[in-house]
């Protein structure tokens, strides 16, 4: 069984806005590539998304994103906007 890797494309737009929120409040991001992983003969594959990890005041925050338009904070089931993370990040400066 042999298991291929694609590369997701990555939303430079959006890591913008990303380093853009976290330079605006002191913190810093560490982006990591997502990718497609696909097992050889079968239809089974699997998408590891973006991961973004923040860094404020000894905090840590990991986002995820797909695209765009698909932005969450530590698991799918947490959807955040831009807005949202730079007003977390804001408390989290604060404290």
């Amino acid at each position: 069984m042999e298991i291929f890797s694609k590369k997701l494309v990555r939303s430079k737009e959006l890591e913008k806005k990303i380093e853009f929120a976290c330079s605006f409040n002191y913190a810093k991001c560490e982006f990591e590539q997502g990718r497609i992983l696909t097992i050889d003969k079968t239809n089974v594959s699997f998408i590891e998304p973006h991961r973004v990890n923040i860094s404020v005041k000894g905090k840590k925050i990991l986002l995820l994103y797909f695209d765009k338009d698909n932005l969450f904070l530590y698991d799918r089931s947490m959807p955040i906007t831009i807005a949202q993370l730079t007003n977390l990040l804001k408390v989290l400066k604060g404290c």
